[in-house]
């Protein structure tokens, strides 16, 4: 009877012991089991990210959600910026433009066209073109040349030493368009700068050299180029600026002038931009204005 009650006795612990061990299993999962904290969402990497790759393989590189607002498209003003866009990102930007009637120059419209694509973080490489372009008095129509473009990002702006971050973009026009608007091979190297300010105010700027025969102009001579430009954030979807340029911008948009104007950017989503600008010649005998609305896409 005594060695039944022990048996008895035994079963009973080794029951507790089971269910006191399954419990303390419940309570403490082990660290296998563990579920890590939600990251955030890049989403699927894209085509041209995965094409990039393919280009210039790069181990620890991150995927970027398209973003049209950072670094923002250099078609709504005269500088271009020297920051690039991230690895495997691609900005469609296209602005038609309106540059008035003088006494040497017929009014123009052109269909300025850049599509960008980030090869690397620092390395982005461009297509521009002047595209549909026409001529009053006398009445004519083209193609513009293509130009080939590369963007290179040095540095990030360092605030501790108050220094802008600094870029360079070096294009070659090509022979690609119709007669009346091909000038020839035409070259231009430029420095790009950018520094953060008070009130969300960036300070944007870039001097160069360019071919006098690059764009919609016509000389014999290589000539230096600066343009700048205010931009202010009004809210997180609305910027304005003020904007200068001497010679010329960045990319040939329009020919040889002096101008200041201003104008905004309405960011409509997080990968589509709008915006639009009016700049007036301070040089009589040149084109009395040159306007633009434009638009990008980011993908």
């Amino acid at each position: 009877m005594l060695d039944k009650y022990k048996k008895h006795s035994m079963g009973l612990l080794i029951i507790l012991a089971l269910c006191l061990g399954a419990g303390s299993s419940f309570a403490q999962p082990p660290e296998a089991a563990k579920k890590e904290e939600p990251k955030e969402d890049q989403g699927d990497p894209t085509f041209f990210y995965r094409f990039s790759q393919f280009l210039i393989p790069k181990p620890d590189a991150t995927f970027k959600k398209p973003n049209i607002r950072e670094p923002g498209p250099d078609s709504a003003n005269f500088p271009n910026s020297p920051y690039t866009l991230p690895k495997g990102m691609v900005y469609f930007e296209t602005t038609p433009s309106v540059a008035g009637k003088s006494g040497n120059t017929p009014r123009t419209y052109t269909t300025p066209t850049l599509l960008r694509y980030g090869l690397t973080d620092d390395v982005e490489f461009r297509l521009f073109t002047n595209s549909l372009t026409v001529e009053s008095d006398p009445s004519r129509a083209g193609f513009a040349p293509i130009v080939f473009d590369m963007k290179l990002h040095f540095w990030d702006e360092n605030k501790d030493l108050f220094l802008p971050a600094v870029g360079m973009e070096i294009l070659l026009q090509s022979t690609f368009g119709s007669s009346f608007l091909n000038t020839g091979v035409q070259p231009s190297m430029n420095l790009l700068f950018s520094k953060d300010l008070v009130w969300d105010t960036v300070l944007e700027a870039s001097v160069g050299l360019q071919s006098g025969d690059i764009g919609l102009s016509t000389g014999d001579s290589y000539e230096m180029i600066v343009q700048g430009d205010l931009t202010t954030k009004v809210t997180e979807r609305i910027s304005l600026f003020v904007q200068t340029a001497y010679n010329g911008s960045v990319d040939p948009r329009f020919a040889n002038n002096i101008l200041v104007g201003g104008g905004g950017l309405l960011n409509l989503t997080e990968t589509i931009t709008i915006y639009g600008s009016y700049n007036a010649s301070v040089v009589k005998t040149l084109p009395p204005y040159f306007t633009q609305m434009g638009i990008a896409f980011a993908f």
